[in-house]
């Protein structure tokens, strides 16, 4: 064969491997991004499942609670078992807020009002995970996850109540500046309102 086929055979195989490459790359984004989004789908369901089993406990609804199914491999170590036990303790004291919550009458906030609470607070933006690893830990019978704080907190930036800023690949929230200044004028209305009364 001579040089100058072989170089053009060459050419022609580094270029079809390079855009199997680039195909395979794209593959692996797209379902990466598909995974992400079914995880956060999925822990939403999980929390809501969570929510409702212990409103069905508050009720005295004894009934068998259909158990989420489970499909692909099962995996038996230590971390999956810890995480397993994990969940349970949390669905139990998920359980035990939801009948507080029935019984007392009153309502528990919601995570946008926590995130939107926690972040008034602060005077430096946060990230979705410091946000999550907060509120986790002053609220741990609540099943909080970083992508469940993240899909929220992206909800408030959509009504303006939360403002966005990106540093790099990473993505801090701040309260927006007008929700803030229209929480303070409500706080101070009512405080005149109080002492006018």
């Amino acid at each position: 064969m001579p040089a100058q086929e072989s170089n053009t055979l060459k050419a022609q195989y580094a270029q079809k491997v390079t855009a199997d490459l680039e195909q395979n790359t794209a593959e692996q984004e797209r379902i990466r991004r598909e995974i992400s989004s079914l995880q956060e789908k999925l822990s939403g369901l999980e929390q809501d499942h969570e929510l409702l089993v212990g409103m069905r406990a508050a009720l005295g609804d004894t009934g068998t609670v259909p158990a989420p199914r489970r499909t692909g491999k099962k995996t038996t170590t230590k971390k999956t078992a810890v995480n397993k036990a994990t969940k349970k303790a949390a669905g139990r004291k998920t359980a035990v807020e939801a009948a507080k919550t029935v019984s007392t009458g009153e309502k528990a906030p919601s995570l946008s009002d926590l995130i939107h609470q926690h972040l008034s607070g602060q005077s430096e933006p946060l990230t979705a995970g410091e946000i999550a690893k907060a509120l986790t830990a002053a609220h741990p019978q609540r099943n909080i996850s970083d992508n469940l704080v993240r899909t929220t907190t992206e909800r408030l930036v959509a009504k303006s109540r939360v403002e966005r800023t990106k540093q790099g690949s990473t993505v801090y929230y701040t309260v927006s500046k007008q929700d803030d200044s229209a929480s303070t004028t409500a706080s101070a209305d009512q405080g005149t309102a109080a002492v006018g009364g």
